[in-house]
């Protein structure tokens, strides 16, 4: 795959930053950064919503189709549908043969990617500038006329049993479908069989220009755009789809745990979840300072006392789960244990940490680098332009506007250490938690299948 290489650019996307303070100081809270993001935003009559950002610094312009549909719209039978998604969508169409799709967008100099989700499937690609109607004639070509055959579902299925094959791949399934056990939308098993009926069905209900949002973003006339895309997608019907209902996720009781044997792990890990709250809300924005605080990078409790100070562990991190959007969320902490490292000690260690941010506030000094960390990692997500079109679509679908990405740094900013200190106590305790402990699986000596990681 051929890729093109944009040039970085922080024209449409400006920053105005507080000065910093002089290294003597200590830390300060700066004011956030003021982020201006130029947004225009149209909706078709079939139903299709357009955002866009135009950056004439680029040499490229990228697309970015976001559907909302994801694995939470899997009924029973539909395990693993939304995830088949991402590559049945690159295949043959009434008008292109198998493998066309991506062989045109290369010998033009571009590229495309593919991401499922939770709550959306999202489709980008990258071309010059000059190629943009081709990009959107190929996005409204594979919306609309798509061809779904099973040879093509079967050659997929085989492609991701492959690519599902990674060292610590069944904790990360387990966790998820026992953390929101009873909650059918987010507790998903094993993959079910597909077969060309059951996808057609899935494609006609959850597939078209009501349930999509196209992102353009780099260099282009943004009146021609939208031109063209009226005239390659008006002519796309509706579809009657299902308004989005947030999923109802029961009360945990009691701690939930489990133990996996995993061939492919290496060493033993710990898996923790603990449901939080969605998107939007204030306790929200205090766990992912949390995150960062706990187990993001060198300065984290984590990594500072578990792997660099104790060497109990090769890795330690913390993260709050970005595939879930408008419903509750999950806090997820990985711990792969060091050779001869005891799980209990490791437990307790874990456990000690997550008390000791309930039982009080992170310093001044922690709150200020979990937000910068935060800031810089948001800010350099919206500096290329096909990451600037998928989160335009991402904010559309989740808050309705695309706009709300100009809040994001006011919400981060106006999180305090009492924050994440009330948000800990209420979410990190034992009755909320799920644990996962995996084990390496003794195999055969070269019999262990090969991997592969990644998606399009």
């Amino acid at each position: 795959m051929r890729l093109l290489s944009p040039r970085s650019s922080f024209v449409a996307l400006a920053l105005v930053a507080a000065p910093a303070p002089a290294l003597a100081a200590p830390p300060k809270a700066d004011p956030p950064p003021a982020l201006r993001l130029a947004i225009q935003r149209a909706t078709l009559v079939n139903g299709l919503r357009v955002v866009m950002n135009v950056d004439h610094a680029s040499n490229a312009v990228a697309l970015a189709v976001t559907y909302d549909v994801g694995s939470r719209d899997e009924a029973p039978g539909q395990g693993g549908f939304a995830r088949l998604f991402e590559h049945l969508l690159f295949g043959a169409t009434k008008n292109l043969a198998a493998g066309e799709f991506e062989s045109l967008v290369a010998s033009r100099g571009g590229f495309v990617t593919a991401r499922s989700a939770v709550d959306r499937t999202a489709y980008s690609m990258v071309v010059p500038e000059n190629e943009l109607a081709l990009g959107l004639w190929l996005e409204a070509e594979r919306m609309h006329r798509v061809d779904l055959s099973q040879a093509a579902i079967d050659a997929d299925e085989k492609a991701l049993a492959v690519l599902d094959r990674v060292p610590y791949g069944k904790a990360e399934a387990r966790l998820g479908a026992l953390a929101f056990e009873g909650a059918l939308a987010y507790a998903h098993g094993d993959h079910d069989r597909a077969d060309v009926a059951a996808i057609r069905a899935f494609h006609v209900a959850h597939f078209g220009p009501n349930t999509a949002i196209l992102g353009i973003s780099g260099d282009f006339d943004p009146d021609m755009a939208m031109n063209l895309v009226h005239r390659y997608f008006d002519g796309i019907p509706r579809i009657q789809a299902t308004p989005f209902v947030e999923p109802n996720v029961p009360e945990q009781a009691a701690e939930r745990r489990e133990v996996v044997e995993d061939a492919l792990a290496r060493a033993p890990a710990l898996s923790y979840g603990f449901v939080m709250p969605k998107l939007g809300t204030r306790e929200y924005d205090a766990l992912r300072l949390a995150q960062v605080i706990l187990g993001d990078g060198e300065g984290s409790r984590f990594v500072a006392r578990l792997v660099r100070g104790d060497a109990l562990a090769t890795e330690a991190r913390a993260e709050v789960d970005a595939r879930f959007g408008r419903g509750p969320g999950l806090f997820r902490i990985e711990v792969r244990l060091a050779k001869d490292a005891a799980v209990s000690e490791v437990e307790k260690r874990v456990d000690a940490a997550l008390k000791e941010l309930a039982d009080a506030p992170p310093t001044e000094a922690e709150t200020i680098r979990a937000r910068k960390r935060l800031e810089a990692g948001f800010v350099l997500g919206l500096a290329g332009n096909r990451q600037r079109a998928l989160e335009l679509g991402k904010y559309e679908l989740w808050n309705g506007d695309a706009r709300a990405v100009g809040r994001e740094l006011e919400r981060l900013a106006s999180v305090t250490p009492a924050d994440v200190q009330r948000a800990a106590a209420q979410y990190f305790v034992t009755k909320r938690r799920t644990v996962i402990e995996t084990r390496p699986k003794p195999t055969v000596a070269g019999n262990l299948a090969s991997t592969a990681e990644g998606s399009r």
